[in-house]
C-alpha cells in the first residue's frame, strides 16, 4: 500500500449560480466497485437533475482516475473536478457535482469555474485524513528505564500506543514503517541496547492532515 491522502467521512455543499443548483458531494471510496454503487445512488435520489458530473481517483498502481461530463460539453465538468481533486492530491475520492439547470446559460468557461468551484467548495469543508502504513513494534524494558525512555519519548513526539506494567514494562506503538529503522535506533542509543523489541503485523493508520496542499 501506498501512503495516501483522502477525506475522512462524506460531506455535501451547495452553491447557486445564474439560478441553477449546483450540490457537490465527496465520499470516501475504496474502489470502482463502490464508485459505481455510489454514482447509482445519487442518480436514483436526484433522478430529476439535469447532469451528475463526477471524477475519481484510487490508490492503485498505476493509478486509476476517471471523470464524467455527463452531458455536459466535453471538458466543462468532469476535468475540471478532477483537477481539484489531483491538486489536492487526494487518492480513494469520488467528488460528484449534481446540477439543476436554472434556465441560463453559464457558457464553457463558465461551467468549468462553476464545476470547479463546487469541487473546490466541498474538499475544502472536509475533513482531511493521510492514511499511513504503520509498523507495530512491541518494545520490552525495565522499570528503572522506563522514566527516562518516556521523556525522550514525549520530546520526540512518539507516544506509546499502549502500556503494559507486569514484571517489566512492555511499550506499543504505531510507526510509519518508513520510520521504523530510524525510531528502533534511537531506541538502541537510548538504553544502550537493553531492551527487547519485536514487530507485530502492519497496520493503516489514519492521521490527523497537515500541511494541506495548496490549490
Amino acid at each position: 500500500m501506498q501512503n495516501y491522502r483522502t477525506v475522512l467521512k462524506p460531506i455535501e455543499t451547495e452553491t447557486v449560480i445564474k439560478k441553477s443548483r449546483f450540490i457537490a458531494r465527496v465520499h470516501p471510496v475504496r474502489d470502482e466497485a463502490e464508485v459505481g454503487e455510489i454514482l447509482t445512488a445519487v442518480k436514483k435520489e436526484h433522478y430529476k437533475a439535469t447532469h451528475v458530473c463526477s471524477a475519481y481517483i484510487l490508490n492503485t498502481v498505476p493509478e486509476k482516475k476517471k471523470a464524467s461530463d455527463d452531458g455536459e460539453p466535453s471538458g466543462t465538468a468532469g476535468r475540471p473536478i478532477l483537477d481539484v481533486i489531483e491538486r489536492k492530491k487526494l487518492k480513494n475520492v469520488l467528488v460528484l457535482v449534481i446540477r439543476y439547470f436554472g434556465g441560463i446559460k453559464l457558457g464553457a468557461s463558465g461551467l468549468v469555474r462553476a464545476y470547479a468551484g463546487a469541487a473546490a467548495e466541498v474538499l475544502s469543508a472536509a475533513t482531511l485524513i493521510d492514511k499511513t502504513l504503520c509498523d507495530t513494534p512491541k518494545v520490552i524494558i525495565d522499570y528503572p528505564q522506563y522514566g527516562a525512555l518516556s521523556n525522550k519519548l514525549t520530546e520526540w513526539g512518539t507516544p506509546p500506543a499502549g502500556e503494559t506494567f507486569e514484571d517489566k514494562v512492555t511499550l506499543s506503538f504505531e510507526i510509519p514503517t518508513t520510520e521504523t529503522e530510524a525510531f528502533h535506533q534511537k531506541l538502541i542509543d537510548t538504553l544502550s541496547g537493553r531492551l527487547d523489541w519485536s514487530l507485530d503485523e502492519q497496520i493503516v493508520v489514519d492521521k490527523p492532515a497537515h500541511d494541506l496542499p495548496t490549490e
